[in-house]
């Protein structure tokens, strides 16, 4: 359990207890980051920026449209395992190769930030997990398997999700191998029902959270992720040793350019957590909270994530499905406010992951 200092008027910081569930046998660089998030969390909000796992950073280069926009970039790049099931040879080994680059401090071959030593971006994964090829409830069959209280092992169900999750294990060991730490975001808005891991209920999504912690962390070993729940709803919430942090996705499509600091999303994301002792983190986002409100509103998420742009969209187009480019979520005053802002930490303010304190 660690202590932390969490936003409320500047001359009497509230003291909160923050734990991680998962840091216990956590591979060192995972526990620098750990370490750094705790540090800064209430104190600063980091900067993410989802690419677009579909495509090549040759194609649709987002972490470059943010820097064309701002002059900087972010500290947090966001990448997505939907290619490990798509029927195709890639795996995910795009997505993870990508990683790699970007823990380096590079993007398409290029160092970000020529002559600054030890930068290392921060790599971030969720999963749109395909089954049947496709991965929203309404789309496919398939479902968790789940009776009578437990995951059914020996349904042919069963077998393809552990299959699959062979197929990820696979790219995480690449990463882990580097000692590369991940930001790993499975299961992701399970609540709301709209995928097929959320369309069995509660009960069944906590077991197959559980099911895959203990199958990737104990039986592959991966000891650099750090788990990343995004259920949504209390009722989700599995066994608090398998979770680091919590996240909640808000978008307002209804009115794509707000800018509160979504305080009472904050709040209620806390209120998930049993004991409410986990980070909270804006894990996707549309429009990006105002640095300025969510201090003000003692909501300083962790981080945000701003989601991609659309397939085709070009470098300033502005359409409701680029929730970067363009103006329909983020006008490029608003873009400039937050990346150049103090509370908010980009790429060049992150120090050497690879050398910040492990204890």
């Amino acid at each position: 359990m660690f202590l932390i200092a969490c936003p409320s008027e500047p001359e009497t910081l509230e003291i909160k207890p923050v734990s991680f569930g998962t840091i216990g046998n956590a591979s060192p660089n995972k526990k620098r980051l750990l370490n750094y998030l705790y540090d800064e969390y209430g104190s600063h909000i980091i900067s993410g920026q989802m690419d677009t796992s579909w495509t090549s950073n040759t194609s649709m280069d987002m972490i470059q449209r943010v820097y064309t926009d701002t002059g900087k970039y972010p500290a947090i790049k966001g990448f997505d395992f939907i290619k490990i099931n798509d029927g195709g040879a890639d795996n995910g080994k795009q997505q993870t190769d990508e990683a790699i680059e970007w823990w380096n401090g590079k993007n398409n071959g290029a160092a970000l930030l020529p002559g600054k030593a030890g930068v290392h971006g921060i790599v971030a994964f969720c999963w749109h997990w395909r089954r049947g090829g496709e991965f929203y409830t309404d789309s496919t069959s398939f479902r968790i398997p789940y009776q009578n209280g437990r995951l059914d092992k020996t349904s042919a169900g069963f077998a393809a999700i552990t299959a699959d999750l062979d197929k990820a294990a696979v790219q995480l060991q690449r990463l882990k191998d580097q000692d590369i730490p991940v930001l790993w975001r499975p299961l992701h808005e399970a609540a709301g029902g709209w995928f097929w891991w959320g369309a069995g209920g509660s009960a069944a999504f906590k077991a197959l959270w559980e099911y895959m912690y203990d199958y990737l962390v104990n039986t592959k070993g991966l000891n650099n992720l750090v788990w990343v729940w995004n259920g949504q709803h209390k009722d989700w919430f599995p066994n608090p040793a398998t979770v680091d942090i919590a996240g909640y996705d808000p978008y307002h499509n209804e009115k794509p350019q707000d800018y509160s600091s979504q305080a009472a999303i904050f709040a209620r994301t806390l209120e998930m957590v049993p004991g409410g002792d986990r980070i909270i983190a804006m894990t996707e986002n549309g429009a990006i909270p105002d640095p300025d409100a969510c201090k003000t509103d003692k909501a300083m998420w962790s981080w945000f994530m701003t989601w991609n742009d659309r397939s085709g969209s070009t470098q300033g187009e502005t359409h409701q499905d680029n929730f970067w480019t363009g103006n329909h979520h983020n006008t490029g005053a608003h873009k400039n406010h937050v990346y150049k802002h103090s509370l908010v930490i980009t790429l060049d303010e992150l120090p050497d992951l690879t050398a910040y304190r492990q204890e």
